[in-house]
């Protein structure tokens, strides 16, 4: 009963995080221009009627659910309109499976492969509070001088760890990192996907 109410506090206090720092789209995107911001991105669009049948084997992309056609487009307009808009991009970390490689080799031409990074569905308590505290102290860590970190990942990995749903695929949330909080960063705001298309060209 207590664990629940536990959960149920920090759900509350996530919510009340999430409304009282929801910047829009384009002032988050003028704050990522200077730098300085942790996003963490759920890789984009997927073929849901694939089927993730081997869950070991993440070299083998053939036994996974993948990008459709439609998530590589997110991928690359986000690529575009990075460059158009010339927003930094510092250390680039990956999940391991490939629907999340794929998005950051497609958006950020590079990735660092992270296993603690990979999908926390199907894995134990133990697994699941290690991989959210790997991923909290990657959310608090500051980046370089005027460069932002980017992370890609899952979505269930960033709710277990801060509370915090990234929907739809191909979303971004942006955090700041922020020693004064207890976490030791900061929710800023969510960015969907179809925002990066508007201002691919500019």
């Amino acid at each position: 009963m207590k664990s629940l109410i536990k959960g149920l506090l920090l759900l509350i206090v996530s919510l009340n995080t999430v409304q009282a720092n929801d910047f829009s789209a384009d002032e988050l995107v003028k704050m990522m221009q200077q730098g300085g911001y942790v996003i963490y991105m759920r890789h984009a669009m997927t073929d849901h009627s694939q089927k993730d049948v081997d869950r070991k084997n993440l070299e083998n992309c053939g036994t996974q659910r993948n990008l459709s056609e439609r998530g590589k487009q997110q991928a690359l307009a986000i690529a575009a309109a990075f460059k158009a808009n010339n927003i930094p991009v510092g250390e680039v970390l990956s999940s391991p499976w490939c629907r999340a490689k794929d998005t950051a080799y497609l958006a950020f031409g590079r990735a660092a492969i992270v296993d603690e990074l990979g999908f926390s569905i199907s894995k134990n308590r133990e697994e699941i509070m290690h991989l959210s505290k790997v991923l909290n102290k990657l959310l608090a860590q500051q980046p370089g001088s005027g460069i932002n970190t980017f992370l890609v990942s899952h979505t269930s990995n960033l709710k277990e760890a801060a509370t915090v749903w990234p929907k739809p695929e191909a979303v971004m949330v942006v955090f700041k990192p922020d020693q004064k909080e207890a976490s030791g960063y900061k929710y800023i705001g969510m960015i969907k996907p179809d925002y990066w298309f508007g201002i691919a060209g500019k």
